[in-house]
């Protein structure tokens, strides 16, 4: 009867576990919402680059057209964006795992521009 007893404790656990990090089917899925918030933050990267040679634009509303032309591009909108966002925030075992990757895609962006870099030296050093 114990075994019973742990088998099933172990069964409830295991599915507890699944089910609470499991993204429902309304949310943006974990590696389109990667590929959503890598843009968004390329896109307020440029709208302040923008911003700070134009003083003419403002930083939050150019950030907030280029983040429509993000959403546009990957087929959401902003409700859907946040909405998505809200439950990733709850859920942080997730997001964590979309934001080390998106670190790591950074770290090989900023590897790839050293080595560009560091290869246009040398060339001009010949």
């Amino acid at each position: 009867m114990s075994r019973k007893f742990i088998y099933i404790i172990f069964s409830v656990v295991l599915f507890s576990c699944y089910s609470k990090d499991k993204v429902p089917s309304d949310v943006i899925q974990p590696k389109k919402m990667k590929s959503v918030l890598w843009d968004i933050m390329r896109a307020q990267t440029l709208a302040n680059e923008i911003a700070r040679k134009d003083s003419t634009i403002n930083a939050a509303s150019e950030t907030k057209i280029l983040s429509q032309k993000v959403f546009k591009i990957h087929q959401t909108d902003s409700v859907n964006f946040n909405k998505s966002y809200n439950w990733y925030v709850k859920h942080p075992d997730v997001l964590k795992i979309i934001f080390d990757s998106l670190y790591v895609q950074k770290q090989r962006e900023n590897d790839t521009l050293v080595r560009k870099r560091n290869h246009g030296q040398k060339f001009l050093e010949k």
